[in-house]
C-alpha cells in the first residue's frame, strides 16, 4: 500500500500551522517560512526534511524507497519514493519533519493533543 500526493498534501496540511508555498515550481510545505517537505515533479517522490543520523540509517536501510540527490548531499532532506513506502512511516516522518521546524511550544501541544 502507497500514499499519493493528495494524501501527503492532505496529511502535511493537518499539521498544525503548517502551509503550502511554491518552490521552485513545486508544492512545498512549511512552518514560519521553514521547509519540512517538497513534492517532486515526477508525482511518485516527496523530499522530506531529516537528521544526517536518520537519513544515514533509512538509506542504508532501504535504498529503493530511501535516497539523497547529489545535490542534496550537504543538505539535511531525503527523497521518499511514495510507491514503496509503508504510509505509515511516512507519516511519522512527516511528522518529525514538521517538529523539526516547529516552535517547541507547538510541537508540544501537539502531541499531548494526540
Amino acid at each position: 500500500m502507497s500514499m499519493t500526493i493528495d494524501e501527503v498534501r492532505e496529511f502535511a496540511l493537518s499539521l498544525p500551522e503548517s502551509m503550502e508555498v511554491e518552490h521552485w515550481g513545486k508544492p512545498s510545505f512549511r512552518l514560519n517560512n521553514k521547509i519540512f517537505t517538497v513534492m517532486q515533479d515526477d508525482g511518485i517522490t516527496i523530499t522530506v526534511k531529516i537528521s544526517a543520523e536518520d537519513r544515514e540509517m533509512y538509506t542504508s536501510m532501504d535504498p529503493d524507497t530511501y535516497s539523497v540527490p547529489d545535490s542534496f548531499s550537504n543538505l539535511n532532506y531525503m527523497n521518499v519514493n511514495l510507491r514503496t513506502v509503508d504510509p505509515q512511516e511516512l507519516k511519522g516522518l512527516i511528522q518529525k519533519a514538521w517538529s523539526s521546524v516547529a516552535p517547541k511550544r507547538l510541537v508540544k501541544a501537539y502531541s499531548e493533543g494526540k
